[in-house]
């Protein structure tokens, strides 16, 4: 079973401590809930993982191996993919190009890594609008091809930062859809971080909750909402 796991994790900011000794594990098939108050250490946790911070301590291990150091794109080539609560599409390229140029880490050919991105973008629900170009989708098309642009890599672990941001209810309930169907569709496990507590205990198999940097909780997601330590910290009784 592919799993993904950080060892003890520390990130020094001058004097600031963003992440104190964080264990996560993240196993295949499972959609992980990462919480927290703003200034948890979520995002750079996350950076970590992706490659995108490098930790003053500790390691990131895929299936028992050190990834720590890689680049980003060597993390994409190992399985771990991730979404930007930015998503910054090229905006006078088609939706299609946009998710097909993920897809070539992985394609031999330019067929298979547009082969690639249409399924991607049928399972986000924008097969429709493939040929439209990026910056003329609303807002929440433009997260889905976020995420459409992350599953093109392949990932046998995607990383979803705050995916439903500014959504309405109605699109956070498609999104919900969505997320829940990715460890069946695609084969990958989620780490999920968001704020939206409603979406997270809806899809969530297990939640990992951060608070100052280090980790509060971890355990099945009515243990962790139970927990007095969460409620006093974050989701206040929720």
């Amino acid at each position: 079973m592919s799993e993904l796991n950080t060892e003890a994790i520390s990130v020094q900011f001058q004097g600031l401590r963003a992440l104190d000794s964080v264990d996560l594990s993240l196993k295949e098939g499972e959609i992980l809930g990462l919480l927290g108050p703003n200034g948890a250490g979520k995002t750079t946790l996350v950076n970590v993982i992706s490659g995108f911070q490098r930790p003053t301590e500790g390691t990131v291990r895929v299936d028992g191996k050190s990834v720590g150091g890689l680049t980003p794109d060597a993390l994409a080539r190992c399985g771990v993919a991730r979404t930007f609560q930015s998503v910054r599409l090229f905006r006078r390229l088609s939706v299609l190009e946009n998710v097909e140029i993920s897809a070539l880490c992985h394609a031999k050919s330019r067929n298979e890594a547009r082969s690639t991105a249409r399924r991607a973008l049928e399972f986000v629900g924008l097969g429709p609008v493939a040929r439209r170009l990026a910056g003329e989708l609303p807002y929440a098309d433009e997260r889905r091809v976020g995420i459409a642009r992350a599953l093109a890599l392949r990932p046998r672990f995607l990383l979803l930062d705050e995916p439903a941001a500014g959504m309405t209810d109605s699109e956070c309930r498609d999104l919900v859809e969505i997320v829940r169907q990715l460890p069946q569709s695609f084969g990958c496990a989620v780490l999920l971080i968001e704020h939206n507590i409603g979406l997270v205990m809806e899809v969530c198999n297990r939640l990992h909750v951060l608070n100052g940097g280090r980790t509060l909780a971890d355990g099945p997601v009515e243990t962790v909402r139970n927990n007095p330590d969460v409620i006093a910290a974050y989701l206040g009784g929720a």
